[in-house]
């Protein structure tokens, strides 16, 4: 996402730049979401540094985005600031951090939770970076990035996939089919519910960790 403190303006070229070269990368599967601040720290006079809400406090992703940031700084002459904070401290402040003097670009979620501080006027529409990179995405990261006015905030370098394992021999019982669209999924947990099945289990008793 890329942010900016309200009340404060600097050049966007600097940190469109630093979204367009590590959306360059999210093809190789590196690198981090980013959304646009609307202010941001920097200032006309250091047009040449970026900086970087960063949620990667662990060692090893940190070390990894030191080496992206590295690279990019190499090659365009612009530095990446980064302040890092740890994951849970940057979600629960994180209303406070972009209503006070917020970073060039930051971490965050795709969908709803960027939506939610775009339509508050606290992130800056990217359409003038989408169109370099839009080619490295396919269209529902394009969906996802966009606001509810359906301009561009955020630029999306790490995904991951959810599963869902079956039982095949309930499937053969009771002659379901495996859905491949969503509604087909909603239809068979509706029939499944009918036939007397619970048709989702998930193992988060003990939280996110049982995953």
């Amino acid at each position: 996402m890329h942010l900016s403190s309200l009340g404060q303006s600097m050049p966007g070229t600097s940190r469109r730049t630093l979204l367009r070269g590590l959306g360059g990368a999210a093809v190789l599967g590196a690198g981090i979401p980013l959304l646009s601040a609307c202010g941001g720290s920097g200032t006309a006079a250091d047009p040449k540094t970026v900086t970087l809400g960063s949620n990667a406090s662990d060692a090893v992703p940190k070390k990894a985005f030191a080496e992206i940031y590295a690279a990019f700084t190499k090659k365009t002459g612009i530095k990446v600031d980064v302040n890092t904070k740890d994951h849970n401290t940057f979600q629960e402040q994180i209303n406070t951090y972009l209503q006070g003097t917020p970073d060039d670009v930051f971490n965050w979620f795709a969908g709803y939770r960027m939506q939610f501080f775009a339509a508050k006027g606290l992130a800056t529409p990217i359409d003038d970076v989408w169109k370099t990179i839009g080619g490295n995405f396919p269209e529902a990261m394009h969906k996802l990035s966009k606001g509810e006015d359906g301009k561009y905030y955020f630029v999306p370098l790490t995904t991951y996939p959810w599963a869902l394992f079956y039982r095949k021999s309930v499937f053969q019982q009771h002659g379901y089919e495996v859905p491949t669209t969503w509604d087909d999924f909603v239809a068979l947990c509706k029939q499944m519910k009918k036939d007397g099945l619970v048709p989702i289990a998930f193992g988060d008793k003990d939280a996110w960790p049982a995953m």
